[in-house]
């Protein structure tokens, strides 16, 4: 890639800001629009997982039974989302956040309505690699969108907003994807999914977005113009975002390993029947909420982002271990509950922190690379806890794996302890 301008004058005027925007109170509704967005893209990302199950979906791409076929369509999906991010970060950087989240929430609605007529496997597994290769520069966008938009005492609990999408997602994705395949058929969940993209997303971005507040310049002058290589350089020589970055990896084998395991590890491990590993799947995903806001406003009020993420990881890692070894199988539950409550403390504080470390002029590409590369390491999780739970032929085994890599990469926050 060339040295081309990763952050420079926009190319086409955005339209004059509306009256409303002049508001100080207008930002929480464009944090809004940024949930909306994410939860949505989130429904996109789990509603394949519930047609694992599905006879006709099987048959419709020719997968038959095959679980590895079925596995790697997930996988497919957090590769290409973890490569986006890692190399298309810099678009918000040059088109700012309102085009990007646009185009975004454009292009997911086409490929998932043509995904609804796939008749094959390849064709499946190809609009699952699209759609990671075209969220991947979400997660910059909403970060840049808060940053120019909120104050750094703010932006621990505007980040907790729009980031409780992905739980938010799961809670109401899988509920709302199986009553869609019940009683209209698996394509339509794709097709009603692709309407949600192009008629509620795509006009909420493009009409409600601004990339900056009016009282804020509307382009970078040339003389703040950074080159690509320069920009690059800006990152590699800050050690503060380095440790970040091994820092969001834990965060991302917590996350794909207990999203990957957490309902076998209950109905096989724990002998659950199903209502009850539903419930069990289920209330993780609520206590991180009330996570994501008590996080926000803690590192807001007290300015302790570093020490929420170094506790709240641990937290998390040691809750993780305790239900591996409980006897009982409700306590055992219960623990994975509070440790994904303790998991969501950290996900604002680390968002809000961020804002504060990567410098301003590539904070997209700086959120885009430290997330792709944690993505990309946390794919691998699902596939290491099965290779250890098949050698040592338990599941506390697996758990393990969570368990050493939260605690291990949660003293990445010492140097940040003292600053942030």
């Amino acid at each position: 890639m060339s040295d081309s301008a990763v952050t420079g004058p926009s190319q086409v005027a955005a339209p004059a800001p509306t009256a409303g925007v002049q508001s100080a109170a207008y930002r929480w509704v464009m944090v809004v629009v940024l949930l909306i967005a994410v939860t949505a893209a989130f429904f996109d990302r789990i509603n394949i997982a519930v047609l694992f199950t599905n006879p006709d979906f099987k048959h419709a791409i020719g997968v038959g039974n095959n679980p590895a076929m079925l596995g790697l369509l997930m996988t497919g999906f957090v590769v290409a989302y973890g490569v986006s991010a890692l190399i298309l970060s810099f678009t918000s950087d040059v088109f700012g956040p309102r085009r990007t989240l646009s185009v975004i929430a454009l292009l997911l609605g086409v490929i998932m309505a043509i995904m609804g007529g796939a008749a094959s496997y390849a064709m499946m597994l190809t609009g699952r690699v699209l759609i990671g290769l075209t969220e991947g520069p979400q997660f910059g966008s909403t970060n840049v969108a808060v940053k120019q938009w909120f104050p750094p005492h703010e932006r621990g609990l505007a980040s907790a907003i729009w980031g409780i999408g992905a739980p938010l997602g799961s809670m109401i994705g899988f509920p709302l994807v199986i009553l869609l395949v019940a009683n209209y058929g698996w394509r339509a969940s794709f097709y009603v999914l692709a309407a949600l993209n192009i008629l509620v997303v795509l006009p909420a971005a493009w009409f409600l977005v601004r990339d900056k507040p009016q009282a804020a310049k509307t382009a970078i002058s040339d003389a703040e113009a950074m080159p690509f290589g320069e920009a690059i350089r800006l990152l590699v020589s800050n050690k503060l975002f380095w440790l970040l970055a091994l820092y969001d990896c834990s965060a991302m084998v917590y996350l794909w390993g207990l999203n990957s395991w957490l309902p076998t590890y209950l109905q096989v491990a724990r002998h659950f029947d199903i209502k009850h590993s539903s419930v069990f799947s289920s209330l993780p995903f609520l206590l991180m909420i009330g996570g994501y806001f008590l996080g926000g406003w803690l590192g807001d009020k007290w300015r302790i982002k570093a020490w929420l993420c170094m506790v709240g990881m641990i937290g998390a890692g040691l809750l993780v271990y305790a239900a591996s070894i409980v006897a009982s199988p409700t306590s055992s539950a219960l623990l994975i509950a509070l440790s994904a409550g303790s998991w969501g403390l950290t996900v604002p504080t680390l968002f809000a922190m961020g804002t504060e470390v990567i410098p301003p002029k590539v904070t997209a590409m700086g959120f885009g690379i430290y997330a792709g590369l944690a993505n990309i390491f946390g794919a691998l999780t699902p596939v290491l806890m099965g290779m250890v739970i098949g050698k040592s032929g338990n599941y506390a085994g697996g758990l393990l794996v969570i368990t050493f890599a939260c605690v291990i990469l949660s003293f990445t926050m010492i140097p940040l302890l003292r600053r942030h």
